[in-house]
């Protein structure tokens, strides 16, 4: 329990002229938060809201901590802390970061040892990640129709990039610690779209595309994704065991899970993200384009 002058997070901006908002917590923040860490997430909701939009700018997020595992960083950023309060400030695009450091100094003392850090800011659309040098190019996609209203599931990202993707590699198969990721989302004149609120299903939905299958309960995952995609079992089971494309590597992939399956593409190794909405003059549908690539840190980092 925190003492009545020593809290356990701290919240700064948006203040007048100021284009970022950061928070310091003791605690990561988690999906379901319960206590100080709901009025936690109700108070960087209302910042987060207030971050001024400006015309061709984008919001940069970085979450920054000491503790060395790999998290999804979207999640932490975006998802557990309520896609809503980005949709306005987000609407544009969303570059975002992973730092494996620690939280630059709060500035108050706060009750507990490792810190969390949020930083949220509006930044020129054709800028670069902070943390993160991009380095080799390890494959490219494009997607010419995927619907995103409603919300697409993972699975439907992952058949449509597989099966209709024109996924490009360039080179074998990596052994990677991290990697880094540009997602282009083209949208047709007329339409919106809440950012924040389908990343978390395209991620997914493309980093399980650059996989392929173990096999592990093949069968049984291919009829349930074929009923649920309006797909026969063999192309499932196909696309599943697909090593032509495969630049992460195999791994088990998806698994049975309840009435339906769960996927396990490695996005915790997504480090370094930029995502924009390109608002087309045609009448093209919804797609997507892309490209995977390897990063290098900019300053002192590490990865387990």
């Amino acid at each position: 329990m925190a003492s009545a002058d020593m809290l356990p997070y701290t919240i700064l901006g948006p203040k007048e002229g100021s284009r970022k908002v950061e928070l310091w917590s003791v605690r990561r923040l988690p999906f379901e938060p319960t206590g100080w860490m709901k009025q936690l997430r109700g108070e960087l909701r209302e910042a987060i809201r207030s971050l001024p939009v400006q015309a061709d700018a984008i919001l940069h997020a970085t979450y920054a901590s000491s503790e060395d595992r790999f998290v999804d960083v979207e999640n932490v950023l975006f998802y557990n802390v309520g896609t809503g309060c980005f949709a306005r400030v987000g609407s544009l695009g969303l570059r975002f970061e992973r730092v494996f450091a620690s939280a630059p100094k709060s500035p108050r003392v706060l009750d507990g040892s490792t810190l969390h850090h949020h930083l949220y800011e509006t930044v020129a659309r054709n800028g670069a990640f902070h943390h993160w040098e991009r380095r080799e190019t390890l494959a490219s996609w494009a997607v010419p129709s995927i619907p995103l209203r409603p919300q697409p599931s993972a699975a439907l990202v992952w058949l449509r990039t597989k099966i209709e993707g024109s996924i490009k590699t360039y080179g074998e198969s990596i052994s990677y610690e991290g990697f880094g990721m540009t997602l282009t989302i083209h949208q047709p004149p007329g339409k919106a779209l809440n950012l924040t609120a389908v990343i978390k299903p395209l991620l997914d939905g493309v980093i399980a595309a650059l996989h392929s299958h173990d096999g592990s309960a093949l069968e049984d995952v291919s009829n349930r994704l074929a009923g649920k995609l309006a797909a026969s079992r063999r192309t499932v089971a196909r696309a599943l065991m697909d090593t032509r494309n495969a630049s992460l590597g195999q791994r088990r992939l998806v698994h049975p899970f309840q009435q339906f399956v769960q996927w396990n593409p490695a996005d915790d190794r997504l480090v370094a993200a930029d995502i924009v909405v390109d608002r087309n003059t045609s009448e093209r549908p919804w797609s997507l384009s892309g490209e995977l690539f390897m990063v290098k840190s900019k300053s002192p980092i590490w990865l387990s």
